[in-house]
């Protein structure tokens, strides 16, 4: 009988885990606000990572990604290649998406618009400020940004790893990401930038991303191009 009753609420219980969960308001929120903004870059930067990649069905594959960050022109560069540097994608998005180069299976629309969505979510700090901040049920603090798409979830987690998490307008998670800050070598006065990126995407397509900072650069040469 228990495990007929734990089978009955299973999918009841997995949805509470993947839908918006509850924030309770906290006053006042300055610094909680200023902490979650500074989250993200704030200067230009330009940063590699090699990225592993993971697909249903065992599918598997590693990359270098380069990407040239202007949080305050809204615009960033990417390309992503192959360890033997092969170009296998190049972009240019300042609020509108030019593709340079796509090889298959880059070429599809659909899968360069959600890459820039990607790395829009791990680099860019969400647009105006937060709809809320306060406490989630896990006891974690954050805040909560509504966007046109949705909301997103920028939470403060132990040993100074920060959580962002995406939710559409249904409130479903689409994302979930954990991110590790650090100082690159030589840059210990600059701001902290990513070292470790552990991306989970759950609709509208299942994979997983974890990146590792190989260099960064606190300032883009605009004659040159990212990679």
């Amino acid at each position: 009988m228990r495990r007929l009753l734990f089978v009955t609420l299973l999918p009841v219980l997995l949805a509470a885990c993947y839908s918006l969960p509850l924030m309770i308001p906290m006053e006042p929120p300055d610094d909680l606000e200023k902490n979650c903004a500074a989250v993200f870059p704030r200067q230009p930067w330009r940063m590699v990572h090699t990225i592993k990649t993971a697909f249903p069905g065992r599918r598997e594959g590693v990359m270098m990604g380069v990407v040239a960050l202007a949080p305050q022109k809204n615009a960033v560069e990417c390309a992503l290649l192959t360890i033997e540097g092969l170009r296998l994608f190049e972009a240019h998005d300042d609020g509108t998406l030019t593709v340079r180069r796509a090889l298959p299976p880059f070429d599809r629309p659909a899968l360069a618009e959600g890459m820039m969505a990607d790395i829009r979510l791990l680099f860019f700090a969400p647009e105006g400020p937060p709809l809320l901040s306060g406490t989630l049920p896990s006891g974690a603090r954050g805040c909560r940004y509504a966007r046109a798409d949705g909301y997103v979830d920028v939470v403060h987690q132990p040993y100074g790893r920060v959580g962002i998490r995406h939710y559409d307008r249904r409130h479903r998670l689409t994302r979930r990401v954990t991110i590790t800050r650090c100082h690159p070598d030589g840059l210990a006065d600059q701001e902290a930038v990513p070292c470790r990126i552990h991306l989970e995407a759950f609709h509208p397509a299942d994979y997983r991303l974890d990146l590792d900072l190989v260099e960064a650069r606190p300032e883009v040469d605009k004659s040159t191009k990212p990679y």
